[in-house]
């Protein structure tokens, strides 16, 4: 069974995020890992799970690129600080939707 690693992109996007995924993906690849990439942040997590399989052919490119190949998202079911010192929890139901798409995938191997 190969290691496999999961990346998002999360908060909103910034300058250089595809070079971040493009160095996870070849890190990953001599480690001889897979990687899957959560599309929209946190919010690829959700049922039914959007995802991508990130691999060399993936990436090829996309330091040229703006923004982040996968998406990325500020809002939506995980903001979890609304600001100065206000906080709100993250409901128990979000947490286990997003855990139950990550087992998916150990029984995916």
């Amino acid at each position: 069974m190969k290691p496999r690693i999961g990346v998002l992109t999360s908060g909103g996007d910034c300058p250089g995020l595809n070079a971040v995924l493009r160095g996870v993906v070849l890190a990953a690849d001599k480690l001889g890992w897979d990687v899957v990439g959560f599309r929209a942040g946190f919010e690829g997590l959700l049922p039914p799970g959007n995802h991508v399989i990130l691999d060399r052919k993936s990436i090829d490119g996309i330091m040229a690129l703006g923004g982040t190949i996968i998406g990325t998202t500020n809002r939506g079911h995980f903001v979890a600080k609304t600001g100065a010192g206000d906080r709100t929890v993250v409901p128990a139901h979000v947490i286990e939707d997003a855990k139950k798409i990550l087992a998916s995938f150990r029984s995916k191997r």
